[in-house]
């Protein structure tokens, strides 16, 4: 719609969208971070309420699409791609129960270049992670950073290795995963 670009029409405790993020919700339009963090937000909310009407229920954490960028070093010219737990350290002191072993699902949004979003999802309880790459990529740099966060982070918070390492499941991309059909999509697969 019409009105300054910067105006906020959307906001969730820290969280807002502008309008001309919004924008980007129009067809072939590529979704920038704030659309995805936005919605991701809406996702946790979602999460909360469903936890507070079931209490049994597993939470589940929603990280940014910048914890990956910090945890492998993008944009750091001579750490390109390496990994790097301290620089997301304590970026898991924001999960719900403060415990990121005790959760069911933690969702890694990923932009990858500024080019392609895909998402990458702990399955805690069921020890698996999983690509979902609406282009088919296995991600597997992606797979094999998370579980070295998830060991480094056990070895952080819990003062113990890891346990069951080696039932850890990880897995790349199925071909099953749903495909976008153009090159604008892959937001909203996120």
């Amino acid at each position: 719609g019409r009105g300054p670009g910067a105006e906020i029409l959307a906001q969730a405790g820290t969280d807002s969208i502008q309008r001309d993020s919004l924008r980007r919700l129009r067809c072939g339009e590529w979704l920038n971070d704030e659309v995805i963090h936005y919605f991701y937000v809406m996702l946790a909310k979602r999460d909360e309420e469903m936890q507070a009407k079931d209490s049994s229920r597993r939470r589940s954490h929603f990280f940014k699409s910048f914890f990956m960028t910090k945890l492998l070093n993008e944009g750091n010219r001579s750490k390109e791609g390496e990994y790097e737990y301290r620089n997301v350290k304590r970026w898991s002191k924001k999960v719900p129960g403060k415990n990121i072993f005790n959760l069911d699902k933690v969702f890694f949004p990923i932009n990858q270049g500024g080019m392609h979003w895909i998402c990458a999802v702990a399955f805690m309880q069921d020890k698996r992670i999983e690509i979902f790459d609406s282009m088919g990529s296995a991600g597997t740099e992606y797979l094999v950073s998370i579980f070295a966060y998830l060991k480094d982070e056990h070895k952080d918070k819990q003062k113990s290795e890891l346990p069951d390492q080696d039932k850890w499941e990880l897995v790349p991309c199925r071909n099953d995963t749903p495909r976008q059909r153009n090159g604008f999509d892959c937001g909203v697969f996120t």
